[in-house]
């Protein structure tokens, strides 16, 4: 039965699985010379097929059944490798050009990779060059009245009327996105700020419940100078700087803190850097459950001082 979806329809926000302690690191490369091998690899093995299929015909009857089903199951298997490497060629044609396009960015992300492949990882240092200067948005206030304090202030307009569901998101959020280091604590405050449908659909068409909505359009119908929570779509998502926009499935508390973080500025962050292989192009490095930030690793990270930072020296403004 297909999942209901659709304007004012809310997801349950759910408790995130706990958090290792220190997140698994895993390394993959992927380059031309690679994926040729597995091409070679995938030619033997059709030449054996072959070889199979030959044999079929001065079978016994019993003998030609066994080979038929064997050649049936490996067909299976080819059919299974030839979508890996099909995989395989298409992720090197996409992520070579990127390369090629881009040097002086992945030229960054390898250092970073260096970085957390080393003995002793800065991660403070790594989530500031993946994540790079946010594009934090105008609406956004830091408040340093308080000694020890620092406060970032986000005002959030919705249309989603549940006062119950707006306090548990407010509340898990700006739980989650706090930190503090050495004698410095930094906390995030929302202010909601409740908006009726008749005031941003003037001409009258208004959104029915469950309506499917473009979230890009309504969310631009919300004043300017906030953020915007609201419903209608399929999957939960966000735009960065402007709004988060929820869809009917369970949202752990990690996952709406991490799309938070992009209305706050932030991009997604994962590390892939590269080896030149000179003619050969080049050997791409991923390395994903990076560290422990919640904007590389969503399922197992946390908010940390580093993200308050960047924050506070991208909204020095002119």
């Amino acid at each position: 039965m297909p999942i209901l979806y659709g304007h004012s329809v809310l997801p349950r926000i759910v408790d995130a699985a706990p958090a290792g302690s220190s997140p698994s690191v895993a390394l993959f490369s992927y380059s031309w010379p690679v994926t040729e091998s597995y091409i070679k690899n995938e030619e033997i093995k059709l030449e054996q097929a072959e070889e199979d299929l030959a044999k079929i015909a001065d079978a016994s009857d019993d003998g030609r059944t066994v080979l038929i089903a064997n050649a049936v199951r490996e067909y299976r298997k080819l059919l299974a490798d030839q979508r890996t490497v099909d995989q395989y060629i298409q992720y090197n044609r996409f992520w070579q050009r990127s390369i090629a396009q881009d040097r002086s960015r992945f030229d960054q992300l390898t250092k970073v990779y260096e970085l957390m492949t080393s003995d002793q990882p800065d991660v403070s240092l790594a989530i500031r060059e993946v994540l790079g200067k946010p594009a934090v948005p105008s609406f956004i206030q830091v408040n340093r009245s308080e000694p020890g304090r620092v406060v970032i202030h986000v005002p959030v307009y919705t249309d989603i009327e549940d006062q119950e569901f707006l306090a548990n998101a407010k509340s898990v959020i700006e739980e989650m996105w706090q930190a503090q280091e050495n004698d410095t604590f930094y906390v995030l405050e929302i202010q909601i700020r409740s908006v009726s449908l008749n005031d941003i659909y003037r001409d009258g068409d208004l959104p029915q419940p469950g309506a499917h909505l473009d979230a890009r359009s309504h969310a631009a119908r919300f004043p300017p100078d906030g953020a915007v929570l609201t419903t209608g779509a399929q999957t939960t998502h966000s735009l960065v700087g402007r709004y988060i926009a929820l869809g009917p499935g369970d949202l752990s508390t990690r996952t709406l803190a991490h799309e938070f973080g992009h209305v706050l500025g932030f991009h997604d962050g994962y590390v892939r850097g590269y080896r030149d292989l000179g003619e050969e192009g080049f050997e791409i490095l991923e390395l994903t459950s990076v560290f422990d930030d919640i904007m590389s690793a969503p399922r197992e990270g946390h908010v940390q001082a580093a993200h308050f930072k960047l924050m506070i020296e991208a909204s020095k403004r002119d």
